[in-house]
Protein backbone atom coordinates (compact mmCIF):
# COMPACT_ATOMS: atom_id res chain seq x y z
CA UNK A 1 0.00 0.00 0.00
CA UNK A 2 1.35 3.42 -0.96
CA UNK A 3 1.18 5.66 2.07
CA UNK A 4 -0.17 9.06 1.01
CA UNK A 5 0.66 10.47 4.43
CA UNK A 6 4.31 10.47 3.36
CA UNK A 7 3.57 13.21 0.81
CA UNK A 8 0.46 14.89 2.21
CA UNK A 9 0.01 16.16 5.73
CA UNK A 10 -2.90 18.60 6.05
CA UNK A 11 -2.74 21.35 8.66
CA UNK A 12 -5.33 23.23 10.70
CA UNK A 13 -5.97 26.96 10.99
CA UNK A 14 -3.58 27.10 13.95
CA UNK A 15 -0.78 24.61 13.18
CA UNK A 16 1.80 24.22 15.93
CA UNK A 17 -0.06 26.71 18.12
CA UNK A 18 -0.44 24.99 21.47
CA UNK A 19 -2.64 26.06 24.36
CA UNK A 20 -3.40 24.94 27.86
CA UNK A 21 -6.48 23.22 26.49
CA UNK A 22 -5.98 21.61 23.09
CA UNK A 23 -3.04 19.54 21.98
CA UNK A 24 -2.31 17.21 19.04
CA UNK A 25 -0.35 13.97 19.31
CA UNK A 26 0.77 11.74 16.45
CA UNK A 27 -0.36 8.10 16.53
CA UNK A 28 1.87 5.07 16.76
CA UNK A 29 3.72 4.03 13.59
CA UNK A 30 1.16 1.33 12.73
CA UNK A 31 -1.64 3.91 12.57
CA UNK A 32 0.22 6.79 10.91
CA UNK A 33 -0.96 5.91 7.36
CA UNK A 34 -4.55 6.25 8.53
CA UNK A 35 -4.70 8.74 11.40
CA UNK A 36 -3.35 12.29 11.14
CA UNK A 37 -3.35 12.75 14.89
CA UNK A 38 -5.20 12.37 18.14
CA UNK A 39 -6.27 15.64 19.69
CA UNK A 40 -8.20 17.01 22.61
CA UNK A 41 -7.96 18.58 26.04
CA UNK A 42 -4.95 17.57 28.08
CA UNK A 43 -6.92 17.07 31.28
CA UNK A 44 -10.40 17.68 32.65
CA UNK A 45 -11.42 21.33 32.29
CA UNK A 46 -14.42 23.55 32.85
CA UNK A 47 -16.42 24.24 29.70
CA UNK A 48 -15.78 27.95 29.79
CA UNK A 49 -12.00 27.36 29.89
CA UNK A 50 -11.97 25.67 26.48
CA UNK A 51 -11.13 28.29 23.82
CA UNK A 52 -13.13 28.87 20.66
CA UNK A 53 -11.06 27.90 17.61
CA UNK A 54 -11.56 28.26 13.86
CA UNK A 55 -12.05 24.89 12.16
CA UNK A 56 -10.95 25.03 8.52
CA UNK A 57 -11.41 22.40 5.78
CA UNK A 58 -8.34 20.29 6.54
CA UNK A 59 -9.47 17.36 4.34
CA UNK A 60 -9.74 15.21 7.45
CA UNK A 61 -12.61 13.49 9.21
CA UNK A 62 -12.92 13.41 12.98
CA UNK A 63 -14.51 11.26 15.63
CA UNK A 64 -15.01 13.54 18.64
CA UNK A 65 -15.90 12.29 22.11
CA UNK A 66 -17.14 14.75 24.73
CA UNK A 67 -16.96 13.48 28.30
CA UNK A 68 -18.77 15.27 31.11
CA UNK A 69 -17.24 14.19 34.41
CA UNK A 70 -19.65 16.27 36.49
CA UNK A 71 -22.71 14.51 35.06
CA UNK A 72 -20.91 11.24 34.27
CA UNK A 73 -22.09 11.33 30.64
CA UNK A 74 -20.39 11.09 27.28
CA UNK A 75 -21.26 11.32 23.59
CA UNK A 76 -19.47 10.67 20.36
CA UNK A 77 -19.96 12.24 16.95
CA UNK A 78 -18.43 11.69 13.54
CA UNK A 79 -17.61 14.79 11.50
CA UNK A 80 -17.28 14.23 7.72
CA UNK A 81 -15.27 16.48 5.43
CA UNK A 82 -15.84 20.20 5.94
CA UNK A 83 -16.00 22.51 2.94
CA UNK A 84 -15.97 25.84 4.78
CA UNK A 85 -14.55 27.27 8.00
CA UNK A 86 -16.64 27.41 11.17
CA UNK A 87 -15.87 28.11 14.81
CA UNK A 88 -15.98 25.51 17.57
CA UNK A 89 -19.04 25.97 19.79
CA UNK A 90 -18.74 27.74 23.12
CA UNK A 91 -20.30 26.64 26.40
CA UNK A 92 -20.70 28.74 29.52
CA UNK A 93 -21.55 26.12 32.14
CA UNK A 94 -19.08 25.06 34.83
CA UNK A 95 -19.19 21.30 34.35
CA UNK A 96 -15.84 19.52 34.21
CA UNK A 97 -15.37 18.09 30.74
CA UNK A 98 -12.76 16.72 28.37
CA UNK A 99 -12.58 16.26 24.62
CA UNK A 100 -10.90 13.30 22.94
CA UNK A 101 -10.78 13.10 19.17
CA UNK A 102 -9.41 10.93 16.37
CA UNK A 103 -8.51 12.77 13.17
CA UNK A 104 -8.55 10.49 10.11
CA UNK A 105 -7.21 11.32 6.68
CA UNK A 106 -9.94 11.76 4.08
CA UNK A 107 -9.18 8.35 2.58
CA UNK A 108 -8.88 6.30 5.77
CA UNK A 109 -11.99 6.78 7.94
CA UNK A 110 -13.85 4.25 5.80
CA UNK A 111 -11.31 1.56 6.77
CA UNK A 112 -12.60 1.71 10.35
CA UNK A 113 -16.30 2.13 9.52
CA UNK A 114 -18.94 -0.57 9.27
CA UNK A 115 -20.50 0.88 6.12
CA UNK A 116 -19.71 3.34 3.36
CA UNK A 117 -19.51 7.07 4.09
CA UNK A 118 -21.77 7.79 1.12
CA UNK A 119 -24.02 10.86 1.29
CA UNK A 120 -23.05 11.75 4.85
CA UNK A 121 -23.18 15.47 4.16
CA UNK A 122 -24.42 16.44 7.61
CA UNK A 123 -22.19 18.48 9.90
CA UNK A 124 -21.96 15.46 12.17
CA UNK A 125 -23.64 12.13 12.88
CA UNK A 126 -23.66 9.78 15.86
CA UNK A 127 -20.56 7.59 16.02
CA UNK A 128 -22.64 4.43 16.35
CA UNK A 129 -24.25 5.07 12.96
CA UNK A 130 -20.96 4.30 11.20
CA UNK A 131 -18.60 2.86 13.80
CA UNK A 132 -20.66 0.28 15.62
CA UNK A 133 -19.52 -0.42 19.15
CA UNK A 134 -16.57 1.96 19.13
CA UNK A 135 -18.19 4.36 21.59
CA UNK A 136 -18.95 1.57 24.06
CA UNK A 137 -15.45 0.12 23.75
CA UNK A 138 -13.84 3.47 24.47
CA UNK A 139 -16.31 4.63 27.12
CA UNK A 140 -14.61 3.01 30.15
CA UNK A 141 -11.27 4.52 29.14
CA UNK A 142 -12.60 7.96 28.31
CA UNK A 143 -14.53 8.25 31.55
CA UNK A 144 -11.81 6.70 33.70
CA UNK A 145 -8.56 8.10 32.31
CA UNK A 146 -7.42 11.54 33.41
CA UNK A 147 -4.60 12.20 30.94
CA UNK A 148 -4.83 12.37 27.15
CA UNK A 149 -1.89 10.02 26.65
CA UNK A 150 -3.69 7.24 28.56
CA UNK A 151 -6.75 7.63 26.34
CA UNK A 152 -4.58 7.48 23.23
CA UNK A 153 -2.81 4.28 24.29
CA UNK A 154 -6.14 2.55 24.84
CA UNK A 155 -7.66 3.90 21.62
CA UNK A 156 -4.71 2.74 19.54
CA UNK A 157 -5.14 -0.87 20.68
CA UNK A 158 -8.81 -0.79 19.73
CA UNK A 159 -8.28 0.95 16.37
CA UNK A 160 -5.50 -1.38 15.22
CA UNK A 161 -7.89 -4.31 15.58
CA UNK A 162 -10.60 -2.50 13.60
CA UNK A 163 -8.65 -1.74 10.40
CA UNK A 164 -10.52 -3.40 7.52
CA UNK A 165 -8.27 -3.48 4.46
CA UNK A 166 -11.09 -5.09 2.46
CA UNK A 167 -12.43 -1.55 2.18
CA UNK A 168 -9.18 -0.23 0.73
CA UNK A 169 -9.70 1.08 -2.82
CA UNK A 170 -6.64 1.39 -5.07
CA UNK A 171 -8.45 3.47 -7.69
CA UNK A 172 -9.33 6.11 -5.12
CA UNK A 173 -5.80 6.17 -3.74
CA UNK A 174 -4.36 6.54 -7.24
CA UNK A 175 -6.75 9.40 -7.90
CA UNK A 176 -5.74 11.17 -4.69
CA UNK A 177 -2.07 10.67 -5.50
CA UNK A 178 -2.68 12.26 -8.90
CA UNK A 179 -4.34 15.28 -7.24
CA UNK A 180 -1.52 15.75 -4.72
CA UNK A 181 1.28 15.24 -7.22
CA UNK A 182 -0.20 17.96 -9.42
CA UNK A 183 -1.00 20.41 -6.58
CA UNK A 184 -4.71 20.06 -7.28
CA UNK A 185 -4.15 21.61 -10.71
CA UNK A 186 -5.92 18.89 -12.71
CA UNK A 187 -8.95 18.08 -14.81
CA UNK A 188 -11.26 15.30 -13.64
CA UNK A 189 -11.09 13.78 -17.12
CA UNK A 190 -7.31 13.47 -16.74
CA UNK A 191 -7.75 11.79 -13.34
CA UNK A 192 -10.12 9.30 -14.97
CA UNK A 193 -7.46 8.50 -17.57
CA UNK A 194 -4.83 8.14 -14.86
CA UNK A 195 -6.94 5.79 -12.73
CA UNK A 196 -8.35 3.89 -15.70
CA UNK A 197 -12.02 4.26 -14.79
CA UNK A 198 -14.96 6.24 -16.15
CA UNK A 199 -16.15 9.49 -14.58
CA UNK A 200 -19.29 7.75 -13.31
CA UNK A 201 -17.26 5.00 -11.64
CA UNK A 202 -14.86 7.51 -10.12
CA UNK A 203 -17.79 9.51 -8.74
CA UNK A 204 -19.20 6.37 -7.12
CA UNK A 205 -15.85 5.33 -5.60
CA UNK A 206 -15.17 8.74 -4.09
CA UNK A 207 -18.70 9.15 -2.78
CA UNK A 208 -18.73 5.73 -1.10
CA UNK A 209 -15.32 6.13 0.51
CA UNK A 210 -15.22 9.84 1.35
CA UNK A 211 -18.77 11.11 0.93
CA UNK A 212 -17.78 13.70 -1.69
CA UNK A 213 -17.22 13.92 -5.43
CA UNK A 214 -13.78 13.86 -7.10
CA UNK A 215 -14.24 17.54 -7.98
CA UNK A 216 -14.95 18.47 -4.36
CA UNK A 217 -11.92 16.67 -2.92
CA UNK A 218 -9.74 18.07 -5.71
CA UNK A 219 -10.84 21.59 -4.80
CA UNK A 220 -10.38 21.00 -1.06
CA UNK A 221 -6.92 19.49 -1.51
CA UNK A 222 -5.85 22.37 -3.74
CA UNK A 223 -6.95 24.83 -1.06
CA UNK A 224 -5.20 22.82 1.67
CA UNK A 225 -1.95 22.60 -0.32
CA UNK A 226 -2.15 26.36 -0.94
CA UNK A 227 -2.64 27.01 2.79
CA UNK A 228 0.39 24.85 3.61
CA UNK A 229 2.39 26.84 1.06
CA UNK A 230 1.31 30.14 2.59
CA UNK A 231 2.04 28.97 6.13
CA UNK A 232 5.37 27.27 5.53
CA UNK A 233 7.05 29.75 3.18
CA UNK A 234 7.78 33.23 4.47
CA UNK A 235 8.49 34.38 0.93
CA UNK A 236 5.25 33.03 -0.49
CA UNK A 237 4.61 34.59 -3.89
CA UNK A 238 0.97 34.79 -4.91
CA UNK A 239 1.81 35.19 -8.60
CA UNK A 240 3.85 31.98 -8.62
CA UNK A 241 1.01 30.24 -6.74
CA UNK A 242 -1.52 31.24 -9.42
CA UNK A 243 0.40 29.18 -11.95
CA UNK A 244 1.32 26.37 -9.57
CA UNK A 245 -2.25 25.71 -8.43
CA UNK A 246 -4.01 26.46 -11.70
CA UNK A 247 -5.93 29.63 -10.85
CA UNK A 248 -6.96 32.11 -13.54
CA UNK A 249 -5.36 35.07 -11.77
CA UNK A 250 -4.53 36.53 -8.36
CA UNK A 251 -8.14 37.49 -7.61
CA UNK A 252 -9.33 33.95 -8.37
CA UNK A 253 -6.78 32.50 -5.94
CA UNK A 254 -7.55 34.98 -3.14
CA UNK A 255 -11.32 34.63 -3.54
CA UNK A 256 -11.12 30.82 -3.49
CA UNK A 257 -8.92 30.89 -0.39
CA UNK A 258 -11.27 33.26 1.43
CA UNK A 259 -14.27 31.16 0.42
CA UNK A 260 -12.74 28.16 2.20
CA UNK A 261 -10.85 29.87 5.02
CA UNK A 262 -13.29 32.74 5.75
CA UNK A 263 -10.40 35.23 5.72
CA UNK A 264 -7.53 36.38 3.51
CA UNK A 265 -4.08 34.74 3.67
CA UNK A 266 -2.73 37.82 5.47
CA UNK A 267 -5.51 37.65 8.06
CA UNK A 268 -4.91 33.90 8.50
CA UNK A 269 -1.23 34.44 9.26
CA UNK A 270 -2.02 37.27 11.70
CA UNK A 271 -4.38 34.91 13.57
CA UNK A 272 -1.56 32.39 14.01
CA UNK A 273 0.83 35.04 15.35
CA UNK A 274 -1.55 36.20 18.11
Amino acid sequence: MFELNSIYNPITALPNVSSNAYTEIRPCIALQPYIRCFWGTKVQMKNYEIPVRPVIPDTCMDIIFNVNYTKNTYNGKFCPLDEHTYYSPVSNNSDKVSIFAIRFYAWSAVLFADSSIKNNNKSYIDVDDLFHGLKNELAPVLCGAYFLKDKIEAAEKILIKKINMNRFNHKMMNGLFYIIRNNGNIKISDMCSYTGVSKKTLERIFNENMGVSPKTIQSLMRYQLLWQDIYLHKRFNVFDAVLKYGYFDQSHLLNDFKRRHSMTPKEALILISK
